[in-house]
């Protein structure tokens, strides 16, 4: 959002944030009720909707004394929302860096709510305290300017959750120099994400003229087969003209029916939430 729009006070993640592995361990849900839980206390005083907190007390963060994050009841108590405490990644035990001994995943939701080390679990009836809950993570409004302006809106705004679905390219990337062969198509590689739990990605569509003609992709793995959370690898041959400043798009639909749909996504401070289907651009193209 920064590159391709304006500046704004977050951290270039490019499209580089994101992983996809095996999670192994218990259902939180499993977890709440044997620890005696009521499944239907969605909402506390028949008013006020319940959050299960994820806390890690072990030591001071940037912007807090400790991290944590919280996510609606009902999502941790739906057994199809599959939120977890990870033990095992990738079928060994979970490494020291991804959160050693235990973590919390939430798939379908930023990695923010999926807590490292975690050391307390509870439930109440409002959102975590936690900085990255309360003032991060949160998609402002355009009048939200700058830090002293934005104050206001954190209380206002509420906090994400699902993220939206988006492609990304990884070859050819962005400001590179690409010699285009005889036929004048190129090979475009890259993955796409469905949004939060409405997956898998069914279509990718990519587009070497700026959205005048689209090019459906080949989905090399997961597509209508695999896991609703899971990202999707897929590939494509399009065709290019010479020149310079040139752009690809790629854009991904859902099984839940969502699509990317515009080049670029509107500004918000923290620079959250991207997903215009603009994925590669200032291509020099021989």
């Amino acid at each position: 959002m920064r590159t391709r729009i304006k500046e704004v006070l977050g951290v270039d993640w490019f499209d580089g944030a994101v992983m996809n592995c095996t999670w192994e361990g218990p259902r939180v849900r499993d977890i709440l009720l044997a620890a005696g839980v009521q499944e239907d206390r969605v909402v506390h005083d028949g008013v006020s909707p319940m959050h299960v907190h994820f806390a890690n007390y072990g030591g001071k963060t940037q912007q807090d004394e400790w991290y944590g994050g919280s996510i609606p009841f009902d999502r941790a108590m739906d057994p199809e929302m599959e939120v977890i405490l990870a033990v095992k990644m990738n079928g060994l035990p979970l490494p020291a860096r991804h959160g050693f001994p235990v973590r919390s995943v939430v798939p379908g939701v930023l990695g923010a709510r999926s807590v490292k080390w975690l050391d307390r679990i509870s439930i109440s009836d409002k959102e975590s305290p936690c900085f990255y809950q309360q003032h991060d993570y949160k998609v402002l409004p355009p009048e939200a300017v700058d830090a002293a302006t934005a104050e206001k809106y954190w209380v206002l705004c509420p906090s994400m959750l699902e993220m939206p679905v988006n492609s990304c390219i990884a070859y050819p990337t962005s400001e590179s120099t690409i010699t285009l062969p005889s036929s004048g198509s190129i090979e475009v590689l890259g993955y796409a994400v469905p949004q939060g739990h409405h997956g898998p990605v069914i279509r990718v569509q990519v587009s070497g003229d700026e959205g005048k003609t689209w090019v459906d992709a080949q989905l090399e793995d997961g597509g209508e087969t695999g896991s609703r959370w899971t990202w999707v690898l897929w590939n494509a041959s399009i065709k290019m003209e010479r020149g310079k400043g040139k752009k690809i798009f790629a854009k991904a639909t859902d099984a839940g029916g969502n699509s990317q749909t515009q080049e670029r996504s509107t500004w918000n401070l923290r620079g959250v939430g991207y997903n215009g289907y603009e994925a590669a651009f200032d291509l020099t193209v021989l």
